[in-house]
């Protein structure tokens, strides 16, 4: 479980965050909604804990990130909505790296598994510059979770993926056993996906719910959406 308690977040002059509050639960799938500069991306790194609020608590299942951030970054998995990947690396050694530096035990057995499961293996040895998007984004996708993270947090984990590796990425999304978040504009992706549903503009939540009552009472998330931000 991820609780945000009154997080906020300047840019100079701009709250991308205002005094947020939210408990992510365990074993759900939550989408936050918004346009552009609502304050998503931020909010999803500082409970990845790339970033810093300037006021407000954090916990990860029950841990404070300013007594332990160390322990708090071993359970969750951030995938951001453009990873920097080394492309003159092949995948394989890519995700070697990555593993050496979280300091894995037994990780090429870890990677082979995740990328047969991701459906990737057999690209594993070309050079990442080679892969489209949509294997550069299961890559990424492994270098989230190899760590088995109880927790994912995921910015827009399906944008401009093909039909297929869309499918393979939210069975994969669908088999996770503690907290998932994801940030997306795509209200298909959230009817499919999530259990409950945040939305928000400029950096505070104005309507939460579960998506089958909101699809319920509105028909669908997309009308949904545009009844209560409009």
């Amino acid at each position: 479980m991820i609780s945000v308690r009154s997080l906020t977040k300047r840019y100079g002059k701009i709250k991308a965050l205002n005094s947020v509050d939210a408990d992510f639960r365990d074993g759900e799938i939550t989408a936050i909604v918004g346009e552009n500069g609502a304050g998503k991306s931020t909010l999803l790194k500082i409970c990845a804990n790339i970033l810093r609020a300037d006021s407000g608590t954090l916990t990860v299942d029950g841990i404070d990130v300013k007594g332990d951030s160390v322990e708090v970054r071993k359970r969750i998995g951030y995938l951001p909505e453009m990873p920097y990947l080394y492309e003159r690396l092949s995948g394989r050694e890519f995700l070697y790296y990555i593993a050496e530096i979280r300091e894995l035990k037994d990780y090429e057995r870890i990677i082979e598994e995740l990328a047969e499961r991701i459906g990737i293996s057999y690209f594993l040895d070309y050079e990442i510059g080679t892969y489209s998007k949509g294997m550069k984004q299961k890559i990424s996708v492994i270098s989230a979770i190899m760590h088995s993270p109880r927790n994912l947090l995921l910015d827009e984990p399906v944008y401009g993926l093909d039909p297929l590796t869309s499918r393979s990425l939210q069975r994969f999304i669908k088999g996770g056993k503690g907290t998932t978040v994801i940030a997306t504009h795509s209200t298909d992706l959230v009817e499919h996906l999530a259990d409950r549903v945040y939305m928000m503009r400029r950096g505070r939540f104005v309507f939460s719910g579960r998506t089958a009552d909101i699809i319920r009472r509105y028909g669908g998330v997309e009308n949904a959406y545009f009844s209560i931000m409009e």
